[in-house]
Parts: C-alpha cells; sequence; structure tokens
C-alpha cells in the first residue's frame, strides 16, 4: 500500500463521515429516536477519528504503517 492510498482513504472517509453526519443531523432528525440518533451520531464520529487516523498515517508513512493502515481502512468497511 503506498503513502498515496492511505491518504486517499484517509481523505475519502472522511469526507463520507461528513455527508452521512450532515444526513442523519437532517434527514434523519425526525424519523429517528433520541437513542438512535446518538448511536447514529458515535458510529459518524468513530468513522471520522478513523479518517484523521489514515491521514496521520499516511503523512508518517513507511512500511512498517502497511499493516495499521489496512487494519483502519477495513474496520471502516466493516464497521
Amino acid at each position: 500500500m503506498t503513502q498515496q492510498i492511505v491518504l486517499l482513504s484517509g481523505a475519502f472517509f472522511g469526507m463520507l463521515s461528513v455527508i452521512i453526519g450532515a444526513f442523519g443531523a437532517h434527514a434523519l432528525k425526525k424519523k429517528l429516536t433520541i437513542e438512535q440518533l446518538k448511536s447514529f451520531e458515535t458510529g459518524v464520529k468513530y468513522q471520522i477519528y478513523h479518517a484523521i487516523v489514515l491521514l496521520v498515517i499516511g503523512f508518517q508513512y513507511t512500511n512498517s504503517f502497511a499493516l495499521a493502515s489496512w487494519s483502519f481502512i477495513l474496520g471502516i468497511i466493516l464497521f
């Protein structure tokens, strides 16, 4: 995995978390309960945290970070 792929993945997942968060805040506000909205918000927060870590890893990238990068990307996709 190259540095560019890690940076692009971090940027993509960050963008996606902002879009999903805005969708949840506006479109789902009236359809979900308070507890469901809190759970949704927690998921979006976790995704943005992972995206930030991917960006940090991408800027500090060495071959030793390859496994960590794959783990974060896979974790975001599975979550």
